[in-house]
């Protein structure tokens, strides 16, 4: 499987001769940290997140005192003192120990000696009041803050106040020596609510959100204050942003809430304290007389509705689903607790966890502590309420081997109980957002399974319901009577391909079974959750040769980890891990780690290379040998399509930069080209083997795109023998118009450490790429994409199909019939499809997608991929497109689209005129052979190992590289005498379309270019 196929000189011309090696191409990993954080000497207690500060006494955000320094000089150095941030209308931003939030002035040293500050001075203008600074020595790098409450409190508590007070709306400050010369002004534009006014540059200002008094502008000094809360005994603890079904008030009503919890062990009474979704407004709403008892937990709802009816809480304020602020305010309004919460579903709580951070995993507990018992109560609680005798069993929410998810009833009782009009829900505001059909019987003791498919519906006697579940988890699956009342509910934590998830045995306690057991009793084999991931000390990369790496590997208390070194999937017959690995050459290390109770972590792979040189991007692919080599392997089961295994992949860029390293599904990738000894893979991000849904970075840099949800890496398929580039340089011949291509990117792909050679990184053309190229990201489920003539990929197709049928039976000379067609297609993203085609003399029209939004126009647009028969035989390509017959004849299956539109006078001016000037600038000749040299030099230092690996000698690619050349050159001369014999255009209709492109022809032709 991985023999090298070489050739001789005799057997098909001499050897590759490797270019010369470029200097510093490989990179030595440097130990240590990038930077350091200098401590100077301000000793801050932030409040809140560092929405406020405590001043516990001393001299805080002040520099050093003069008595610390010493004497120094007098320095009046205009470029080392300046105005350096400024706040004009302070809330809870910096609030003083006696509760006070005053405007201030930050001044900072910019150069690199003591300054003693006294004589300086600050005012708003030249005639203003002023205040001026005392002895005070502000060393290199310190700043001191000035309060601006119209008081003169010289020193008073370490603290400057100024006379003046600042306008929000708009404001001027002055900074004086002590000669009376101003130093620095700045014109303040008008600021909200904590929002500050800071030094960028030099001579540069703006406004910002992340306030950093006393502190660099930084993002580094922001995050440093928010990281730090007030000492207080009492915390939020779970916020519930939609609550549907939880928790109801004295009414019956259910309202958004927020969880606090007393920490002592002392009964606290709230009277004073204040609740807010605003750290910028933290007073909105004031506690009443409410005692909270030592160790308690309290619901406060968040209704809007500001009343203590029954007992309960209601607040003046409601919270948004979509994100914001839940915040605990102290009597003197300084914020004791903040959580900042993003989107919440329906009946999702965002919970404090054990460790301190909140999460979404945990089930609502509201009332009681965030901890899978509480959740369990609660459970029995519903359960001892549900009369009906259905239960909710099992849950598989991330199928590995079943075509769908699925969910499981049991009958806990004797009697079988008819389920007509019960509901499935994901939902806990719609509980029967899926209703089970008339006549469906859970038998007596027995179990019901429900394909969760999303098709809605019973075939083949098995029920479908008609939404799907989401692997993430972290909602509630509900079963609700034909009244709406739930009577069982099991929150889904993060699903996983290898489990499934439900009842210990009838119990409330619910867990991970990693056997599946649809139709029967649950496995007594239960876990509670997923051991933790072992972490490699040293991450994989490019090493310099000759260096040797120390590896260690965390093991969690309790834990144990076990690892291989021959890309296996480590278990618990592979190496026990018990201390640091000695690695010096290409190796990939993988680790799992094992607990009682848990099932196993996901899989650390690193893959270490040392004394590769490349002059593009490294990835590496990584799977058990078996999954891709053995003999159910992706290689060897080639032909089977949709086939995917688990896998691991890590992406270096040219720098050695990691930009890619997490779990992934691989799989192979093409039609014909699966034959072949390279193959294409899909790389697809999934949650199943411990990465993400998506792979986060820029993978293509002529993108915009942050992130990714699969990528493919492609061999050049059946141009792979020849240029490595056809397909990948003349599918940007799309740039510059409305077609969606796939970018690409260079790379070399190794495949457990061995060299497979040069592959292009492209994007996919499925669902996920076609909504990132339009924009209608989220949308993947809306759209109908169809490929080759009318095979549908997703959602529907007869409407193409009917259409294409219309469009052999009408007259599109026709302007009206010509309208009817154009308000369901994009014509000019059509004619620029076709053109390409055309164009590129494509010989395998048969790989073409289009797809529509119905929520936006509506129009069909074309996709453009796989153009490895392109710019390969002088074809007569606009015959072959107008040709007579059935478009089945030519195999160009969207012939009788374009043949029907060419009748149109219109249609026929606008794809004649498009093409023409095409061939004048984007693809001319000195454009196409600019690409193609530009590709070639790329390849060039990669191609002798490419050859050596995959066995193509240096004269068989020059004379492939000189066939594509030549077809550049000659390409638009051709195809324009092609259309002009075809369509029978006259001289001067000739010169109108073509004018310009027989000009540049000419022009590349004089100067004997390419």
């Amino acid at each position: 499987m991985t023999q090298k196929n070489t050739k001789s000189a005799a057997s098909g011309g001499k050897v590759w001769s490797r270019p010369a090696k470029g200097e510093g191409r490989f990179l030595n990993r440097l130990p240590g940290g990038a930077g350091k954080i200098l401590a100077v000497g301000l000793v801050v207690v932030l409040a809140a997140f560092g929405l406020q500060y405590l001043w516990p006494g001393g001299f805080p955000l002040n520099g050093k005192k003069a008595s610390e320094k010493g004497a120094v000089s007098q320095v009046y150095a205009s470029g080392a003192i300046r105005l350096n941030e400024i706040m004009t209308s302070n809330s809870t931003a910096l609030i003083l120990p006696n509760g006070e939030s005053p405007d201030w002035v930050e001044i900072t040293n910019a150069g690199d000696r003591d300054v003693n500050l006294k004589g300086y001075s600050l005012a708003k203008t030249n005639n203003s009041l002023a205040f001026t600074f005392p002895n005070h020595t502000l060393a290199p790098g310190e700043c001191v803050l000035v309060y601006c409450d119209g008081t003169q409190k010289e020193q008073e508590g370490g603290d400057f106040h100024a006379p003046f007070r600042l306008s929000s709306a708009s404001d001027t400050m002055m900074l004086f020596n002590p000669g009376g010369t101003a130093i620095d002004t700045v014109n303040i534009p008008a600021l909200s609510r904590n929002e500050s006014y800071i030094r960028a540059g030099a001579s540069s200002w703006q406004t910002t959100r992340e306030y950093t008094p006393g502190l660099a502008n930084t993002q580094e000094s922001y995050l440093s204050l928010v990281s730090v809360t007030v000492a207080d005994v009492l915390e939020i603890t779970e916020v519930m942003a939609s609550n549907a079904s939880y928790v109801p008030d004295e009414n019956g009503m259910y309202w958004d809430y927020v969880e606090l919890h007393n920490t002592s062990d002392r009964d606290v009474n709230l009277a004073g304290y204040y609740l807010s979704d605003s750290a910028d407004n933290a007073m909105k709403w004031c506690f009443p007389d409410a005692v909270l008892p030592a160790g308690g937990y309290m619901i406060v709802y968040a209704s809007g509705r500001d009343t203590q009816e029954g007992g309960r809480l209601h607040t003046n304020f409601r919270l948004s689903s979509e994100g914001e602020q839940a915040v605990l305010s102290n009597k003197r309004g300084q914020p004791v607790s903040i959580v900042n919460y993003g989107l919440l579903k329906a009946d999702q709580a965002y919970s404090k966890m054990p460790d301190g951070s909140f999460s979404t995993d945990l089930a609502p507990t509201p009332g009681q502590p965030n901890t899978q018992e509480s959740a369990a109560l609660i459970l029995d609680q519903i359960a001892a309420q549900n009369t009906t005798g259905a239960i909710l069993s099992e849950v598989c929410a991330s199928s590995e081997i079943y075509e769908y998810d699925w969910v499981e009833l049991k009958n806990v009782t004797g009697q079988k109980i008819d389920l007509s009009g019960f509901g499935l829900s994901d939902n806990g505001a719609s509980p029967r957002k899926w209703q089970f059909p008339q006549g469906t019987i859970l038998p007596a003791g027995g179990w019901l399974c429900v394909w969760m498919s999303g098709l809605d519906g019973v075939y083949d006697g098995e029920l479908h319901a008609g939404f799907s579940l989401a692997a993430e988890g972290r909602n509630s699956l509900s079963l609700a009577t034909p009244e709406g009342a739930i009577v069982d509910r099991i929150y889904l934590p993060e699903q996983y391909g290898d489990a499934t998830y439900g009842r210990e045995g009838n119990t409330s306690q619910l867990r991970y079974f990693a056997q599946a057991t649809p139709g029967m009793e649950n496995s007594a084999d239960a876990r509670y959750g997923r051991a933790n991931m072992p972490q490699a000390t040293v991450s994989g990369g490019l090493y310099a040769a000759g260096e040797r790496l120390l590896v260690e590997l965390s093991v969690p208390e309790g834990m144990r980890v076990y690892y291989t070194l021959d890309c296996s999937a480590p278990d618990e017959t592979s190496t026990p891990y018990a201390g640091p690995i000695s690695i010096g050459e290409n190796t990939v290390l993988r680790a799992r780690c094992y607990g009682d109770g848990l099932l196993p972590s996901w899989i650390e792979t690193q893959t270490y290379f040392f004394g590769v040189e490349h002059a593009m991007r490294v990835v590496s692919l990584v799977g058990d040998p078996q999954d891709i080599f053995g003999d159910a392997g992706i290689y060897t089961l080639y032909e089977k399509t949709d086939y995917r295994v688990e896998g691991h992949v890590e992406m270096f860029l040219e720098d050695g930069e990691t930009l890619i390293s997490q779990g992934c599904q691989l799989m192979l990738h093409g039609q014909d080209s699966r034959k072949l000894p390279q193959k294409n893979f899909n790389v697809i991000a999934s949650r199943d083997y411990g990465g993400l849904d998506e792979f986060s970075g820029r993978i293509f840099t002529k993108r915009d795109a942050e992130a990714y949800h699969s990528f493919v890496l492609r061999s050049s398929s059946e141009d792979g023998e020849k240029t490595r580039m056809r397909d990948s340089v003349l599918t940007t011949l799309a740039e510059n118009t409305s077609v969606l291509y796939q970018e690409t990117e260079l790379c070399v792909v190794y495949i457990n450490g061995a060299y497979w050679g040069h592959y292009n990184i492209r994007e996919r053309t499925d669902a996920y790429g076609i909504c990132q190229f339009e924009g209608w990201q989220g949308q993947e489920d809306e759209i109908d994409v169809i490929k080759r003539k009318y095979d549908v990929l997703r959602g529907e197709g007869q409407d193409f199909q009917q259409l294409v049928q219309w469009v052999k039976e009408a007259d599109l000379s026709n302007d009206s019939a010509y309208e009817t067609l154009a308000a369901q297609i994009d014509m000019r993203n059509f004619q620029e499809y076709i053109a390409l085609e055309i164009f590129t003399g494509n010989t395998d029209t048969l790989n073409v997608k289009r797809y529509r939004n119905r929520n936006t126009d509506g129009l069909w647009r074309w996709a453009l991929y796989d153009l490895d028969w392109a710019f390969y035989t002088d074809t007569d390509s606009i015959r072959r497109w107008l040709e007579k017959g059935e478009d089945e004849v030519s195999n160009i299956v969207d012939a009788a689209l374009f043949k029907g539109c060419m009748e149109n006078a219109g249609f026929r001016e606008e794809f004649l005129t498009l093409l023409g000037e095409k061939m004048a600038s984007d693809w001319s000749s000195a454009a196409v052979v600019q690409k193609i040299n530009a590709r070639y030099q790329a390849l060039l230092p990669e191609l002798p190992a490419q050859g050596a690996r995959w066995g193509q000698t240096e004269a068989e690619y020059l004379r492939c590289l000189e066939d594509l050349l030549e077809y550049a050159r000659t390409r638009p001369e051709k195809l324009i005498g092609y259309t002009r014999a075809e369509l029978n255009l006259s001289d001067e209709d000739t010169q109108r379309y073509f004018g310009a492109a027989l000009a540049e022809i000419q022009r590349y032709q004089q100067e004997g270019q390419g």
